[in-house]
């Protein structure tokens, strides 16, 4: 039976489908407006199509006019706990939140990044050597860590985006009960595919290429690794799509002499488009609590390389990912990169089973399960004062 229609108030930095978490955000509103509930976005951002529907309405919020990312982060959680009060007064049914983004209660906070456990991992940069960078660095996360745990004793329910999350949360000390797992997901009409071209790179023909999406500035998603290994595998060329500007791997690909196979393409909208043009996707992350890129690269038929330390890795482990166990074990990086670039075939039958895992985690799945959450909770599912509820039943 329908659910009545509800007001849900959904509370986040961005709603839109250019931007990984704003993805998410958007594919769930467009569902529970499909079911005929209203919206209140308390968003920075907005997709153009959501903010013209006649059942959403756009609070804006700006953190704009402060020097730092902890400060923007602060003046956004103190507008939006004063925007949701006052949709409070009008009637809202759900409150949906992304970490810590508000000072108020939250029925749904979908976990995305625990910074606990980015604080835990060998890879964050006070473990590098301590530096004015490195030590605000380390405050902001510790702040965050304080934060977070706030935001989420104020939740009835939590959502973990992998089972990776799950993981960290409950390590942290997070009920089990509490949880519910809701995977990311994929557009795969438009992430699918294609025919390699290495023209599109400005490559040559003659080598497959292997593409790398995210940060190309730091090391946590290990482009270093990647172009080390890139030495050692000469029949394949390499394109990188990521802000590279500033950061140190253009001079790093200098040094060690792969230049000439390598293209740094810096930030692109036409993601989907270089996917149907590669030959194989390596992301081998030192830390990624999901990384949608990963979906997005089986969807288009790509054969993935990554790490264990991913958490969209579990859901590739069926013949579509090499998986390795150790992003620093560079034989085994190289290995991999050798083998789906000397092996046409190998590629195909993995990137066959990739587009396979794909289609079983579209996007209308992820959103429809959050969609279901949100109608099924009741009372007891609420967090009043620090304290939940509980219904007694496991999620």
């Amino acid at each position: 039976m329908r659910t009545a229609s509800l007001r849900i108030a959904v509370v986040t930095q961005k709603i839109v489908r250019h931007d990984g978490q704003g993805r998410v955000n958007a594919v769930v509103v467009d569902e529970l407006l499909r079911r005929g509930h209203e919206v209140v976005a308390i968003a920075s951002e907005l997709a153009d199509e959501l903010a013209r529907h006649p059942r959403l309405r756009w609070v804006p919020l700006s953190s704009g006019g402060v020097p730092t990312q902890l400060a923007k982060d602060q003046l956004f959680a103190w507008r939006a706990s004063r925007a949701l009060a006052r949709e409070r007064q009008a009637g809202i049914d759900r409150v949906v939140v992304n970490g810590f983004v508000s000072w108020a209660r939250s029925d749904v906070n979908a976990v995305h990044f625990v910074h606990s456990a980015w604080m835990r991992s060998a890879t964050h940069p006070i473990r590098k050597g301590v530096s004015p960078l490195s030590l605000y660095r380390a405050l902001y996360t510790l702040l965050n860590v304080g934060f977070e745990r706030w935001s989420f004793r104020r939740a009835g329910r939590l959502v973990a985006v992998s089972r990776t999350v799950a993981d960290e949360l409950c390590r942290d000390g997070v009920e089990p009960a509490r949880l519910r797992v809701i995977d990311n997901g994929v557009d795969v009409r438009e992430f699918r595919p294609g025919t390699p071209d290495p023209t599109l790179f400005g490559l040559p023909p003659g080598r497959p290429v292997a593409l790398f999406v995210g940060d190309a500035r730091s090391d946590r998603k290990n482009l270093d690794g990647v172009l080390r290994a890139l030495a050692d595998v000469p029949d394949l060329a390499l394109a990188v799509v990521g802000d590279e500007r500033g950061g140190p791997f253009p001079a790093m690909a200098r040094g060690l002499g792969v230049e000439d196979r390598v293209r740094f393409l810096g930030h692109r909208r036409d993601v989907a488009a270089l996917m149907r043009a590669a030959d194989l996707f390596v992301f081998p992350t030192r830390y990624e609590p999901f990384g949608l890129v990963l979906l997005e690269a089986a969807a288009s038929g790509l054969p993935v390389v990554t790490t264990r330390l991913a958490g969209a890795g579990r859901l590739l482990e069926d013949g579509a990912a090499i998986l390795l166990d150790d992003p620093g074990a560079h034989g085994d990086l190289v290995r991999a990169m050798h083998d789906l670039a000397a092996d046409p075939s190998l590629r195909r039958r993995m990137g066959e089973a990739g587009r396979r895992i794909a289609e079983s985690q579209d996007w209308s799945v992820t959103a429809g399960r959050y969609a279901d959450l949100l109608e099924e909770l009741g009372p007891a599912d609420q967090a009043v004062d620090g304290r939940r509820l509980l219904a007694g039943s496991a999620s």
